[in-house]
């Protein structure tokens, strides 16, 4: 009996020992952390979003405050002075029209590709974020659940042997045994080659 007490509490302080403590609320932290980064992702968007429509506006504000007028004046200097204007305007608007149109159309397309590029570039990165986080997330609910078994395990031991057993102590043997065996085995590879 004592003999099996012994090798349990031998096998119970590797697992103890081998594994960083991990305090249970790593995991709440962790799931903080994640929410927190889910805003930032979704605030990024936003972001993104509403600094392409300022430039929108901008090309918008160009497109009537100088382009325009600047176009009309090039239409103007076209045309000859015995033009009745008058009359001509619908004809000339309908001209000019469709000019000023597929150049706020150009720009409004350019910006939007490289919105689509920005945002296609957020998400992937927040895609690649999350999946290592799922995985973070994953190792410490399971290094959680490994020091809370752990713990578990220890108390059954102390309640199995009561204080007759010194965990700390067979811990320390153990690590200094390994220490010595691996520097013995490092020794004993150099006398062999």
């Amino acid at each position: 009996m004592k003999k099996q007490t012994l090798i349990i509490a031998c096998i119970a302080s590797i697992l103890c020992f081998a594994c960083a403590s991990i305090p249970s609320s790593t995991v709440t932290l962790t799931q903080e952390v994640i929410k927190e980064a889910d805003q930032m992702h979704q605030l990024n968007i936003t972001l993104v979003n509403q600094l392409f429509e300022e430039r929108k506006q901008v090309i918008n504000s160009f497109i009537t405050n100088q382009y325009t007028p600047e176009i009309i004046k090039n239409y103007e200097n076209l045309l000859p002075d015995t033009l009745d204007y008058k009359k001509a305007l619908p004809k000339i608007m309908e001209s000019i029209i469709p000019v000023i149109n597929r150049k706020k159309d150009s720009l409004q397309n350019v910006l939007s590709t490289q919105q689509e590029q920005i945002i296609t570039s957020l998400n992937d990165n927040y895609l690649n974020y999350t999946k290592a986080t799922t995985s973070l997330q994953n190792l410490i609910n399971s290094a959680v659940k490994i020091k809370t078994a752990e713990s578990d395990a220890i108390s059954s031991i102390q309640n199995l042997t009561g204080d007759k057993l010194d965990i700390k102590k067979v811990e320390s043997t153990i690590d200094s045994l390994i220490l010595k065996v691996g520097g013995d085995m490092s020794k004993l590879l150099e006398v062999a080659k």
